[in-house]
């Protein structure tokens, strides 16, 4: 085989650029129309639009314009420091998933219950001290993340929430769960309350309360 049949093969796999010393340039994959990272983006098309990803943000409130996107299934406002959520959010009905983890938080609009197709809670890192007796509407619910708030109590109804697998409410002010926790006794695999003062004969309670749950103290 001669150096020019050598040549035109390599050309034939794309060879050229190897033959150059360099590799032929990647190409950019489509954007997920779906899915949007910003809300410049969300709003070219907001009845499309089932993801919306605003991780790391930093916006000083809730962005009005998420409320247009009615078919929205998934919403990150983690370290978006939005201070609150408005009470209109009952209206993004088909919401699954919603992170609100280190948004500054300083309270819990009750309309959070409405979110009826929410399995997936993040309120992390944020400054609540209570929570609405409405959260226990969230049937199916199975992982909520109350870590590093400075809630002193939960509500009665948070202990009926029978589809959780998995709840952190690690270094909170918590002294005592519910009294009632027939309801997370039915599928509740992991809890965790490591840095809350609970004392020793309420562990005890909520142990046996809990029997097929592995509940982490410390």
């Amino acid at each position: 085989m001669n150096i020019n049949t050598i040549f035109m093969f390599c050309l034939g796999l794309g060879g050229a650029a190897l033959l150059a010393g360099c590799s032929p340039e990647p190409t950019t994959p489509p954007r997920d129309p779906k899915r949007a990272t910003t809300l410049e983006e969300a709003m070219e098309a907001p009845d499309k639009i089932v993801e919306l990803d605003l991780f790391y943000r930093r916006l000083p409130s809730f962005p009005r314009d998420i409320l247009k996107l009615k078919n929205l299934k998934k919403l990150t406002l983690r370290t978006c420091r939005i201070g609150a959520l408005p009470e209109e959010i009952r209206g993004l009905s088909k919401l699954s998933s919603l992170d609100a983890g280190e948004s500054s938080l300083t309270n819990l609009t009750p309309a959070v219950g409405c979110l009826l197709n929410v399995t997936r809670l993040w309120l992390n890192d944020n400054s609540l001290t209570s929570l609405p007796a409405e959260l226990g509407q969230l049937s199916n619910l199975a992982y909520l993340n109350l870590d590093r708030n400075q809630i002193t109590a939960l509500p009665d109804s948070l202990g009926r929430l029978s589809n959780l697998t998995w709840l952190r409410l690690n270094q909170n002010r918590l002294t005592a769960l519910p009294g009632d926790l027939s309801g997370l006794a039915q599928n509740l695999k992991t809890l965790y309350l490591m840095g809350n003062p609970i004392p020793d004969a309420e562990k005890q309670r909520i142990r046996k309360a809990l029997p097929k749950c592995n509940v982490i103290f410390q």
